[in-house]
């Protein structure tokens, strides 16, 4: 049995080719798409669109030629690092224009006039420069040039530039400060977060037949922290996941999976740098620790020091306010003498108060709300099916880990007798899960009833 025939998928779900038919359409993607149509629709003359390597440029680019191939005239240039004269007899290479002269005139006069004439029948002309940042300043002033064939009316070329971030700070420099002016529609594109990152993964999957295939949560977590959201180190991940499992013959892709993936993906400067990271985030964690015991530790000795400070105060205020000579029957006694009596007198009550008070607080109906249990229900197996309704037959819509604990919404027993628990998952969904699988906290449950 190969790998598809395995996962049970007529494709491979994560190859790193750039097709179409995988476009994800995340918020960003689809923006960057909308941006490119828009302008070639108002002739908005340059448009420039950036993304850090492997984040789905020409993913997108693909998708925007399938949509125009048949209603615009596209030139593509793929290697720009040309000079302008290249690039020149490149672009009219790419629109199937014949040149017999050599003279820069006369070819510019021969696509004015290709222009003109696309523009009578209503098609656009489009000029798509991809990874535009390797272009020189010589050849980008030279398709600054050609943005200038217009009518009175509008711009005759539309011209898409797709490149790396960087180039943007390029523009700002004074050589190319007039092409920059020109740019009338900017889009970036970024990398996903974690779920989209998990939407991406289940999107491919379903694409290619989804199949008995399963990465449990903690290991899309594991991509994302490895790829830090980049589709096309997504892809090589979950591909060369997949493979361990397949190896593992696990149809459940794990965590040791995507760590034995990373090894294989990533070069050791790579995995030294998250072993780095790794440290400094246990560091952190146990500075964190060593600060909050010391704090615990300063707050007790300053209550202990508090405490311990009224018996040493409350002497000389007592001796110095009671006056015993002032009532009828007291014998005399010297100002300077301390009147014990009194002293123990107020001590022991204080002493023989503070039960009552203690026991009053913990006996308020405020303290018993706050202890008392809310029905709860724990994940008992490995992996448990989530339905929308309270019945076998219902089809799951979602899974749960074991461990994980959710509140009690609801209990329903089916026509089999069998009982049923309604949850709230993390999505914000209310679904169902058989008390077959789960641990429940009875008392709370017998007290909800």
């Amino acid at each position: 049995m190969d790998y598809l025939e395995f996962f049970n998928i007529k494709d491979d779900p994560f190859r790193i080719t750039p097709d179409s038919e995988y476009f994800y359409p995340s918020q960003e993607h689809n923006e960057i798409l909308s941006s490119l149509t828009y302008a070639v629709k108002q002739k908005e003359g340059f448009v420039l669109a950036t993304g850090e390597p492997g984040t789905g440029k020409t993913t997108i680019l693909k998708v925007f030629l399938n949509e125009w191939k048949d209603k615009a005239e596209i030139a593509l240039v793929m290697t720009p690092r040309l000079s302008p004269e290249e690039f020149l007899l490149a672009v009219l290479e790419d629109f199937n224009i014949p040149v017999s002269s050599n003279n820069k005139n006369d070819i510019i006069k021969v696509f004015r006039d290709f222009l003109l004439r696309h523009s009578k029948e209503g098609r656009r002309v489009i000029i798509i420069v991809d990874e535009v940042q390797n272009l020189p300043d010589e050849t980008l002033e030279e398709l600054r040039l050609l943005s200038n064939l217009e009518t009175d009316k509008e711009k005759l070329l539309q011209i898409i530039l797709i490149g790396q971030p960087e180039f943007r700070k390029r523009l700002e420099s004074h050589s190319l400060r007039q092409l920059n002016q020109r740019i009338t529609v900017r889009a970036s594109l970024r990398s996903l977060n974690v779920s989209e990152t998990q939407d991406y993964m289940n999107f491919r999957l379903m694409k290619a037949g989804h199949g008995p295939v399963f990465f449990e949560l903690k290991a899309k977590k594991l991509i994302h922290s490895y790829s830090k959201g980049t589709p096309r180190l997504i892809n090589l991940l979950s591909s060369r996941a997949m493979m361990a499992a397949y190896v593992d013959n696990s149809r459940n892709i794990k965590d040791k999976h995507i760590v034995y993936a990373a090894n294989n993906v990533f070069d050791e400067s790579f995995r030294n740098r998250d072993k780095v990271k790794t440290y400094l985030k246990y560091a952190a964690m146990f500075l964190v620790v060593l600060l909050v015991v010391v704090q615990v530790s300063f707050s007790m000795r300053s209550k202990k020091d508090t405490a311990e400070k009224p018996e040493q105060t409350n002497k000389p205020v007592l001796t110095e306010t009671v006056q015993p000579a002032s009532k009828p029957n007291s014998t005399k006694k010297s100002s300077t003498s301390k009147p014990a009596p009194q002293i123990v007198s107020h001590n022991v009550r204080s002493q023989t108060d503070a039960p009552k008070q203690v026991k009053k607080i913990v006996d308020s109906p405020a303290i018993e709300s706050v202890q008392a249990s809310s029905p709860t229900l724990t994940i008992a197996k490995e992996v448990v099916n989530l339905r929308s309704g309270p019945q076998m037959e219902t089809p799951p819509v979602s899974w749960a880990l074991k461990g994980k604990t959710f509140p009690i919404l609801d209990i329903k027993s089916d026509t089999d007798g069998h009982e049923w628990f309604k949850i709230k998952i993390d999505a914000g969904k209310e679904l169902w899960v058989s008390r077959s699988v789960v641990k429940v906290n009875q008392q709370a449950i017998e007290e909800g009833r």
